[in-house]
Protein backbone atom coordinates (compact mmCIF):
# COMPACT_ATOMS: atom_id res chain seq x y z
CA UNK A 1 0.00 0.00 0.00
CA UNK A 2 1.26 3.46 -0.85
CA UNK A 3 1.34 5.71 2.19
CA UNK A 4 0.57 8.69 -0.02
CA UNK A 5 -3.01 7.44 0.13
CA UNK A 6 -3.12 8.22 3.87
CA UNK A 7 -1.90 11.77 3.25
CA UNK A 8 -4.34 12.17 0.37
CA UNK A 9 -7.20 11.03 2.57
CA UNK A 10 -6.13 13.36 5.37
CA UNK A 11 -6.09 16.22 2.89
CA UNK A 12 -9.53 15.26 1.52
CA UNK A 13 -10.94 15.04 5.03
CA UNK A 14 -9.46 18.43 5.90
CA UNK A 15 -10.82 20.15 2.79
CA UNK A 16 -14.27 18.61 3.11
CA UNK A 17 -14.39 19.35 6.85
CA UNK A 18 -13.54 23.00 6.13
CA UNK A 19 -16.34 23.15 3.57
CA UNK A 20 -18.75 21.70 6.11
CA UNK A 21 -17.50 24.14 8.76
CA UNK A 22 -18.13 27.02 6.37
CA UNK A 23 -21.62 25.69 5.66
CA UNK A 24 -22.58 25.39 9.33
CA UNK A 25 -21.36 28.92 9.95
CA UNK A 26 -24.39 30.11 7.96
CA UNK A 27 -27.44 31.23 9.93
CA UNK A 28 -29.73 29.21 7.65
CA UNK A 29 -29.18 25.78 6.21
CA UNK A 30 -27.43 26.07 2.84
CA UNK A 31 -28.36 23.86 -0.10
CA UNK A 32 -26.28 20.71 -0.47
CA UNK A 33 -25.45 20.26 3.21
CA UNK A 34 -26.59 16.63 3.11
CA UNK A 35 -24.31 15.81 0.19
CA UNK A 36 -21.38 17.50 1.88
CA UNK A 37 -21.98 15.61 5.12
CA UNK A 38 -22.20 12.28 3.29
CA UNK A 39 -19.05 13.04 1.29
CA UNK A 40 -17.19 13.62 4.56
CA UNK A 41 -18.67 10.45 6.05
CA UNK A 42 -17.56 8.38 3.07
CA UNK A 43 -14.00 9.68 3.22
CA UNK A 44 -13.70 9.35 7.00
CA UNK A 45 -15.14 5.85 7.22
CA UNK A 46 -12.98 4.63 4.31
CA UNK A 47 -9.91 6.16 5.93
CA UNK A 48 -10.62 4.68 9.36
CA UNK A 49 -11.22 1.24 7.85
CA UNK A 50 -7.91 1.42 5.96
CA UNK A 51 -6.04 2.33 9.11
CA UNK A 52 -7.80 -0.36 11.11
CA UNK A 53 -7.18 -3.14 8.57
CA UNK A 54 -3.69 -2.24 7.34
CA UNK A 55 -1.81 0.56 9.09
CA UNK A 56 -2.28 -0.25 12.76
CA UNK A 57 -1.79 -4.01 12.39
CA UNK A 58 1.49 -3.25 10.58
CA UNK A 59 2.58 -0.97 13.41
CA UNK A 60 1.83 -3.72 15.92
CA UNK A 61 4.62 -5.72 14.21
CA UNK A 62 7.18 -2.96 14.81
CA UNK A 63 10.31 -4.02 16.67
CA UNK A 64 10.13 -0.67 18.49
CA UNK A 65 8.05 -1.08 21.68
CA UNK A 66 7.33 2.66 21.82
CA UNK A 67 5.87 2.57 18.28
CA UNK A 68 3.76 -0.46 19.19
CA UNK A 69 2.47 1.23 22.34
CA UNK A 70 1.68 4.50 20.54
CA UNK A 71 -0.03 2.61 17.70
CA UNK A 72 -2.14 0.64 20.20
CA UNK A 73 -3.18 3.86 21.93
CA UNK A 74 -4.09 5.57 18.65
CA UNK A 75 -6.00 2.52 17.48
CA UNK A 76 -8.06 2.39 20.68
CA UNK A 77 -8.84 6.08 20.27
CA UNK A 78 -9.66 5.53 16.60
CA UNK A 79 -12.21 2.88 17.50
CA UNK A 80 -14.00 5.44 19.59
CA UNK A 81 -13.85 8.00 16.81
CA UNK A 82 -15.25 5.57 14.27
CA UNK A 83 -18.24 4.85 16.51
CA UNK A 84 -18.69 8.51 17.41
CA UNK A 85 -18.65 9.49 13.75
CA UNK A 86 -21.00 6.65 12.77
CA UNK A 87 -23.45 7.71 15.50
CA UNK A 88 -23.25 11.34 14.38
CA UNK A 89 -23.87 10.39 10.75
CA UNK A 90 -26.75 8.02 11.52
CA UNK A 91 -28.37 10.49 13.89
CA UNK A 92 -28.85 13.26 11.34
CA UNK A 93 -31.30 12.71 8.52
CA UNK A 94 -31.81 15.52 6.02
CA UNK A 95 -35.21 16.22 7.59
CA UNK A 96 -33.78 16.41 11.08
CA UNK A 97 -31.01 18.75 9.90
CA UNK A 98 -33.65 21.09 8.50
CA UNK A 99 -35.76 20.95 11.68
CA UNK A 100 -32.84 21.27 14.10
CA UNK A 101 -30.30 23.35 12.20
CA UNK A 102 -28.70 25.04 15.29
CA UNK A 103 -28.26 21.69 17.08
CA UNK A 104 -26.86 20.07 13.94
CA UNK A 105 -24.36 22.93 13.65
CA UNK A 106 -23.29 22.52 17.28
CA UNK A 107 -22.83 18.76 17.02
CA UNK A 108 -21.05 19.10 13.70
CA UNK A 109 -18.58 21.59 15.20
CA UNK A 110 -17.74 19.03 17.89
CA UNK A 111 -17.18 16.18 15.42
CA UNK A 112 -15.08 18.43 13.16
CA UNK A 113 -12.88 19.41 16.11
CA UNK A 114 -12.39 15.74 16.97
CA UNK A 115 -11.48 14.91 13.36
CA UNK A 116 -9.05 17.82 13.15
CA UNK A 117 -7.33 16.79 16.38
CA UNK A 118 -7.13 13.19 15.21
CA UNK A 119 -5.54 14.09 11.88
CA UNK A 120 -3.01 16.36 13.60
CA UNK A 121 -2.11 13.60 16.06
CA UNK A 122 -1.70 11.00 13.33
CA UNK A 123 0.37 13.33 11.18
CA UNK A 124 2.72 13.99 14.12
CA UNK A 125 3.03 10.25 14.79
CA UNK A 126 3.23 8.93 11.22
CA UNK A 127 5.51 11.50 9.60
CA UNK A 128 8.72 10.63 11.47
CA UNK A 129 8.19 6.88 11.06
CA UNK A 130 7.08 6.75 7.41
CA UNK A 131 10.04 4.66 6.17
CA UNK A 132 9.56 2.15 8.99
CA UNK A 133 5.82 2.06 8.47
CA UNK A 134 6.26 1.43 4.74
CA UNK A 135 8.64 -1.45 5.51
CA UNK A 136 6.25 -2.94 8.08
CA UNK A 137 3.34 -2.78 5.65
CA UNK A 138 5.32 -4.65 2.99
CA UNK A 139 6.50 -7.33 5.35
Amino acid sequence: MDLDLLHTQHAEITVTARQLADAIAQPAQPAGIGQLRWRLARIVMTHLALEDRIVYPALQRSPDPEQRAQAALLQRQMGGLAQQFADYTAGWSDDRITREWPLFCAQTRVILEVLDARIALEDRFFTPILPELQRLMRG
